[in-house]
């Protein structure tokens, strides 16, 4: 796994809170693990982010060649 420095940003920070939010309604996370369950979305949604941006690339040099 490849380690990244640089910090959250505000819409990473936005979409971890909104899936945390959605899961807190459905009464799937207990109180007193909300930090933990934030700072792994957190890395979620990088990770996601990650993943889409190496899928658009190889979709658009596909389609060069």
């Amino acid at each position: 796994m490849k380690i990244i420095s640089t910090p959250y940003t505000r819409v990473h920070s936005f979409r971890a809170l909104k899936r945390l939010h959605k899961a807190i309604i459905r009464n799937q996370v207990e109180h007193s693990n909300l930090h933990k369950l934030y700072q792994a979305m957190l890395h979620l949604e990088r990770y996601v982010e990650r993943l889409n941006r190496k899928g658009k690339k190889n979709r658009v040099t596909r389609l060069v060649k």
